[in-house]
């Protein structure tokens, strides 16, 4: 590989890019790291540049981009980590500080041995910003990989696909997500990517031209409602469209959710406005609208979802809409990575729970029975259905499916004897009662009930549909 990198040919060209993005302090950061790869690095450092490009594009912050600069000099013996810390300061230290080589090191064990899993949870520490460092550089090795049938480049794909996709997810990376899974595809079956890909080329041609259609019928209704926003078009990836198959055990013809629109506006009123919009000028199908809005998933996406029928002569399939604001769309392509640009208190919680989330991944490995049993329990965490509890304060708090009111208890920390009672739906139950879809509880001690601190609320329960498990998996 070459010094330069795509995004990045040469020297103006990314300070200008630094320059255009960053305040002063924080380009000064990037321009210094910059130069400081130039001078080490006497055969390029052609990696780290696309890494700091791949950032760039996810909108991480400057010490994220440093560190990908930075990382291959520290794999390589070029640099240690004392020397970063004290020219490029603590934060971009700490992000790098045993940082496991995620590009140049071969690995040795099999991807579910306990000690390979071990090592990686161990690396990230815990730290967000470590993770998406090591998820960046693993992205370009396995694509790198692609063309490769290596025992080491499967394993990697695996281990990718068993802890890296669920921690991409959770940390809403979903643009890095979407290509993990499909360079994952790529490494593991290349006959059945293949095939697909040859299979899908035919109609993509016809996919592409109702997409074409819909953008501009969509942006006309925006425009004539006065509403500044903008659209967005995606086909579903051969990922996505792969699993789908797997799942339902349709053929690709059969697949209804291939394409869908994003519309994009400034504000949460407008997003219900435009959910009308669409809803009177298509005809929505029964089912299928998710207010993700009022009700964010685990990992802070938000959007509203709807799909509407077939449009005559232009579409043959389905539609499905997304509706989000900016914030909203930075969030679910970007997540933790862009929480710089928008320093909000929520943003901060989401940064705080996805934290504690992460620390207590290592102990969980610790605990569980097996590797094996660790990345089920990883998995069912981050894509399977989960139940919505609505707490003291109109709080939300999620519990694990089959959940029952004992269990419900427990999440709410609430200590109650036996002869408390607990009702649902008005009626009293025990604490064995299996929490089903739409319940409300009240835990009555007394003249109270007890909600997410002791004290006084009435909650109410429902089921938060899974995208993978709702047909919103097409992105």
């Amino acid at each position: 590989m070459g010094r330069d990198a795509p995004g990045l040919a040469t020297d103006s060209q990314f300070i200008e890019k630094i320059e255009h993005t960053f305040k002063a302090a924080d380009a000064d950061l990037l321009t210094q790291a910059y130069t400081f790869t130039q001078a080490k690095a006497c055969n390029g450092n052609s990696v780290g540049y696309k890494a700091a490009d791949l950032l760039f594009d996810q909108a991480a912050d400057a010490t994220t981009i440093a560190g990908a600069l930075l990382a291959p000099l520290l794999w390589k013996n070029l640099t240690d980590i004392g020397h970063v810390r004290e020219h490029f300061g603590p934060y971009v230290a700490t992000a790098l500080e045993d940082l496991r080589d995620a590009f140049f090191s071969p690995i040795e064990t099999q991807p579910c041995e306990s000690e390979n899993i071990h090592a990686l949870l161990v690396s990230i520490d815990g730290i967000p910003r470590k993770a998406i460092l090591y998820i960046t550089f693993r992205l370009l090795a396995l694509e790198c990989a692609i063309d490769e049938c290596e025992t080491t480049a499967r394993q990697m794909a695996q281990e990718t696909l068993d802890l890296l996709v669920p921690i991409a997810n959770r940390l809403s990376l979903g643009d890095l997500r979407r290509r993990l899974e499909d360079a994952c595809f790529q490494v593991l079956d290349p006959h059945d990517y293949e095939k697909l890909r040859e299979k899908v080329f035919p109609i993509q041609s016809e996919d592409d031209k109702c997409l074409e259609i819909l953008l501009s019928g969509v942006k006309r209704l925006l425009a004539n409602n006065k509403i500044q926003g903008r659209v967005q078009g995606r086909t579903k990836s051969l990922h996505g469209i792969r699993c789908k198959m797997t799942r339902t055990g349709k053929t690709l013809e059969e697949i209804m959710d291939r394409i869908g629109l994003r519309v994009i506006v400034t504000s949460v009123p407008e997003c219900y406005t435009v959910l009308g919009l669409l809803h009177a000028h298509f005809k929505p199908i029964p089912g299928t609208f998710d207010d993700y809005i009022g009700l964010p998933k685990d990992n802070g996406y938000q959007s509203l979802h709807t799909c509407v029928y077939p449009v005559r002569e232009i579409s043959h399939k389905p539609i499905e809409f997304q509706v989000r604001t900016e914030l909203m769309h930075l969030e679910a392509e970007h997540g933790t990575a862009a929480h710089w640009r928008y320093k909000t208190e929520v943003a901060a919680e989401r940064d705080y729970h996805r934290t504690q989330w992460m620390e207590g991944l290592v102990h969980q490995h610790r605990e569980a029975a097996s590797s094996e049993a660790f990345i089920e329990r990883l998995h069912r965490q981050v894509f399977r259905d989960h139940l919505v509890v609505f707490g003291n304060g109109g709080r939300i708090v999620r519990i694990a499916e089959n959940a029952t009111v004992r269990d419900y208890l427990k999440i709410i920390n609430a200590h109650v004897s036996r002869d408390v009672p607990v009702k649902v739906n008005g009626r009293v139950v025990t604490l064995d009662c299996a929490l089903r879809d739409g319940d409300s509880i009240e835990v009555l001690t007394g003249e109270t009930t007890v909600g997410l601190d002791g004290k006084l609320t009435v909650s109410g329960i429902r089921s938060l549909p899974d995208a993978r498990t709702h047909g919103f998996d097409f992105f």
